[in-house]
């Protein structure tokens, strides 16, 4: 069964857009935009008081449960999904779809070659570039972007 990750709108008095927080509750997501608020200089009663908080199904996204293939990954294994995938700290979206190593990385070929995760090593001869190293490209494929998928936490912070 899918897991819900519920969005609520959160609007600030004196601006026009709401900001979209994800949390399980209203204030927990109250909580948040309070945080963000006091972080850029807002007092906290002046904070409370000028915002308005409301449910935004429209927002809401849904997870999957945990892949069936997530328990034959190592957990150096899943680091290499979810990076792969784009999750890195608060960022759980997901807002890449790579990763850059070695073309002979015995990791990568078994995620590639045996689970069928990535597609790859990719790149002219193999070889891709970044600002500071060259390395092969492996891509995550259709069924490796819903495996990352299943491993976000329903919350950030889980």
């Amino acid at each position: 069964m899918a897991r819900l990750r519920k969005a609520y709108a959160v609007s600030i008095r004196g601006y026009s857009e709401p900001a979209i927080i994800h949390a399980p509750r209203e204030g927990k997501a109250k909580g948040v935009c309070l945080y963000n608020l006091m972080d850029v200089g807002w007092g906290a009663k002046e904070a409370l008081l000028a915002m308005s908080v409301r449910r935004s199904p429209s927002h809401d996204i849904l997870l999957p449960d945990e892949h069936r293939l997530v328990s034959e990954l190592s957990e150096e294994e899943r680091g290499i999904v979810q990076h792969a995938y784009g999750k890195s700290g608060s960022n759980q979206i997901g807002y890449r779809s790579h990763y850059c190593t070695d073309p002979g990385d015995m990791r990568l070929l078994r995620l590639a070659w045996e689970f069928g995760l990535f597609s790859g090593p990719c790149g002219e001869k193999a070889y891709g570039e970044t600002p500071y190293w060259s390395g092969a490209f492996f891509y995550l494929t259709g069924l490796g972007r819903d495996v990352a998928r299943s491993m976000l936490p329903t919350y950030c912070g889980e």
